[in-house]
């Protein structure tokens, strides 16, 4: 007799443990259904403000090389995620060279004159100063799918979107994807003055 109960108390605890596992397995559905697209949504979301941004920074160069009459680049690290502002200024290791003056002549004729043209002043791109010329780099989970540039195709190294002085610059794509493989493309338009972001289908 007492057997019997046990029998039944272990067959209402098992049907109790299968009910269990239905329940979890309905909210683990749930929570599938509501969860994963907002997943998706925050990652697009992530991958259009990193788009913003780097457009931003374009036009930033753009109108400081019209406003400053000096031409600027963007300067992108494909491998590392990372892009600084730059401008075309005097070499710093140049610009530090103490200069002691004039050389002294000897007023009797003894000194040759030189007769070469002075040294002029070697430019190269240098970063902007202040936090502008700092590398910025793109979040964790996205990265530089490559550039699409008047050379060709590139995928690895440095490359630059350059600005002249009156801030044209040749037709540049750059392309940025996560994780998932969602891209969006940056379109530097040199008739229109404009940097265009849009998306790529795969």
């Amino acid at each position: 007799m007492a057997r019997g109960n046990g029998q039944r108390g272990q067959r209402s605890a098992a049907a109790f443990t299968l009910i269990e596992i239905l329940a979890v397995v309905a909210i683990l559905a749930l929570m599938t259904t509501f969860v994963l697209p907002n997943v998706g949504a925050m990652r697009e979301r992530a991958l259009r403000n990193e788009a913003g941004a780097l457009a931003a920074q374009l036009e930033l160069a753009r109108q400081r090389a019209v406003v400053t009459g000096i031409p600027h680049r963007l300067l992108i690290d494909l491998e590392s995620g990372g892009y600084r502002l730059e401008w075309l200024a005097q070499d710093s290791e140049q610009s530090a060279t103490r200069i002691d003056g004039p050389p002294e002549y000897d007023v009797r004729g003894g000194t040759p004159l030189p007769l070469a043209a002075p040294q002029a002043t070697r430019l190269d791109y240098q970063p902007v100063p202040g936090n502008l010329g700092d590398f910025h780099y793109l979040s964790a989970e996205l990265g530089f799918a490559g550039m699409q540039t008047p050379e060709g195709w590139i995928e690895r190294g440095d490359s630059f979107i350059g600005f002249d002085r009156d801030g044209t610059a040749s037709y540049t794509e750059i392309s940025i994807e996560d994780t998932s493989g969602r891209r969006i493309a940056l379109d530097v338009l040199p008739l229109a003055d404009a940097v265009r972001v849009r998306d790529v289908e795969l």
